[in-house]
């Protein structure tokens, strides 16, 4: 099966886990860091999914796993133990339209979750498409030795520098340049080596040269 990559936008959409275990666990906190709405359905939770229930983080609905559960969901994970509870609930969100991604079996989703390299607002996803997890973890592996916490703060300070550059520079083709040449300079350097003040030393030069009359 071919999938089609995308990036959802789940800040503050009902989303719903049924299951309490660990995949269920893992599952809700990669759904919290999205800033969703967690609804977790099962009568049991791991030590962790209980304190999150217990702080007000996530919802608990301590019951076995019925359609109404359903409701308002955006987006639905199935990870219980149980085949055929998992399988029933990917076909209720079918019929409902609801985007579904199924512990076990897997081919009961309706979308698949990429192995996943963050560095703050950048993030790299790698997929097999379903046929090989192994591997997917293994491409994930390396991206991760070659794109380092210096990635994250290269990426704060261009989202900064165009916020800038859209205020005061009118042309597209200007904005580009600045980028480009902040990108194609040592200022990914200077960060991995941990050098901040040289850095935005340097992209200061960078936009005074780029942005000049």
């Amino acid at each position: 099966m071919k999938y089609y990559p995308v990036n959802l936008d789940l800040r503050e959409r009902r989303c719903v886990v049924v299951g309490g275990g660990q995949v269920a666990e893992r599952k809700t906190l990669s759904l919290l860091e999205a800033g969703a709405d967690v609804t977790v359905v099962s009568p049991s939770l791991t030590p962790k999914l209980a304190d999150l229930a217990a702080s007000g983080k996530v919802i608990q609905t301590p019951a076995l796993f019925h359609e109404a559960h359903l409701a308002g969901a955006h987006l639905v994970i199935a990870a219980t133990n149980d085949l055929a509870v998992n399988r029933s609930v990917a076909q209720h969100c079918r019929k409902k339209g609801i985007l579904v991604n199924v512990a076990a079996p897997p081919e009961e989703s309706s979308f698949i979750v990429p192995s996943v390299v963050e560095r703050g607002d950048l993030v790299i996803a790698v997929s097999t498409s379903g046929a090989s997890p192994a591997l997917s973890r293994s491409i994930r592996q390396e991206l991760e030795k070659q794109y380092g916490p210096e990635y994250e703060l290269l990426l704060t300070k261009l989202a900064a520098v165009r916020k800038h550059l859209q205020e005061e520079v009118g042309s597209e083709e200007s904005r580009r340049q600045v980028l480009e040449a902040i990108i194609n300079s040592g200022v990914l350097e200077l960060l991995r080596r941990g050098k901040l003040h040289e850095a935005d030393h340097l992209i200061s030069e960078l936009l005074k040269q780029h942005t000049k009359s």
